[in-house]
């Protein structure tokens, strides 16, 4: 059974929270007259292929449309002229859908993989007609917002990560189609290559020579995942279904890289923040003026929670966190350590403890070193007398972060 990958989802359910947003976008539906001067400009651009006289390719339109449960929707299929660049393409305005091949793909593609391609676009539609069609109003909605020349990097990197699953999810509809993943694994790599013959199984084997020599692989893809990982993925789906999904969140989404955060993990990030800034702040004597002051030009609503814990859950966050965040969340404490003179050395090292127990030491003493322009030697001294300046504080089991 075909299923919505849980990153569809979740965009879904996040701009649908944002009520006029979504409102604005759910009642804007393509125009009428947009689709005749697509249908137009297609008719002046390419060659349609006729229902009568071209059955082979609309008998398998028709397999696919059926086994997709997509009977009701108007097809047309054509070829583009002038040009050699090998490509199929889907557009789904008002109902109806029109695919374009480019290149010589119906010459190319035997007859399993010419309906892998099909099945494939023709998922798109699957996609957008699951949940009433929310998940393409999400879709415009993102890549509208993507688009826009002042939007934020996190908009388009959500953008970028759902069309890579949305090519995830169309393999997947093809080999729910075909019942076998060779046909939909040759079809991408002749596609790409503009190859005659490509065995599948070997194809398979070079993915798993890529995974065993490259650890933590993720993709670089905008629109499109490697074909290494898009065979590895359809191969883990034919093995174990929607369960697949774990793994393939590691290829498409990674650990949080600071430089690459979609919305979802740029609101982990920033709760992250918070909550290391409340352990951070939480002994007494840091809560100085100047200190509280720096707290909230990080966040406006920034409260010291007297009650809070640091717990496994957070820990864990931190010690399986990219070095990228590593290294900003370093950067973070640096921002407290000498914002208040009167302090002395005693958060630096008050910093120096708690990085060690978030296992972030070797960030910390990096950019320590690198800020104060320190030797070896002079940040060794510095972190001694930093931290026996500290141990000379006196806190109340109030003001401690750790569980009993």
């Amino acid at each position: 059974m075909l299923q919505p990958i849980p990153y569809h989802q979740k965009v879904k359910e996040y701009f649908s929270a944002q009520t006029n947003t979504w409102n604005f976008f759910y009642s804007t539906p393509n125009k009428e007259n947009q689709l005749e001067q697509f249908k137009q400009d297609l008719l002046k651009n390419t060659y349609k292929f006729d229902v009568n006289a071209d059955t082979n390719i609309y008998e398998k339109v028709n397999k696919a449309k059926e086994l997709l449960v997509l009977q009701n929707l108007p097809v047309t299929v054509y070829q583009a002229q002038y040009t050699d660049e090998l490509n199929a393409s889907i557009i789904y305005l008002k109902g109806e859908a029109h695919i374009v091949f480019s290149g010589p793909i119906t010459r190319l593609l035997n007859d399993e993989e010419l309906l892998a391609v099909l099945a494939h676009e023709l998922t798109h539609v699957k996609l957008y007609s699951m949940l009433n069609g929310d998940l393409e109003v999400a879709d415009r909605i993102v890549t509208s917002i993507a688009n826009h020349y002042n939007s934020e990097p996190a908009f388009f990197e959500t953008a970028r990560i759902f069309k890579l699953y949305t090519e995830i999810f169309c393999d997947r509809g093809a080999y729910n189609v075909l019942k076998n993943i060779n046909p939909v694994i040759s079809s991408l790599v002749k596609v790409s290559t503009g190859l005659e013959n490509v065995n599948a199984e070997s194809y398979i084997k070079q993915a798993d020579e890529i995974f065993t020599s490259e650890k933590n692989l993720l993709t670089t893809g905008i629109t499109h995942p490697e074909n290494f990982i898009r065979a590895k993925a359809i191969q883990w789906y034919q093995q174990k279904g929607q369960a697949a999904d774990e793994d393939l969140a590691l290829l498409i989404e990674g650990i949080a890289n600071i430089n690459q955060l979609d919305i979802f993990k740029q609101k982990e990030l920033t709760e992250i923040t918070m909550q290391l800034l409340q352990l951070f702040l939480k002994p007494k004597w840091f809560q100085t003026a100047a200190v509280i002051a720096q707290a909230k030009q990080y966040f406006a609503n920034f409260y010291i929670d007297e009650k809070i814990k640091l717990t496994e859950v957070f820990f864990e966050k931190i010690q399986n966190a990219h070095q990228s965040m590593k290294d900003y969340l370093s950067y973070v404490l640096l921002d407290f350590i000498w914002i208040d003179s009167s302090l002395e050395d005693i958060p630096a090292g008050w910093a120096y403890h708690f990085a060690e127990t978030l296992q972030l030491k070797d960030a910390l003493e990096a950019a320590i070193k690198k800020e104060l322009k320190l030797s070896d030697k002079k940040l060794t001294l510095h972190i001694k007398n930093s931290l026996s300046a500290f141990k000379e504080v006196k806190e109340n089991d109030s003001e401690q972060i750790y569980e009993a």
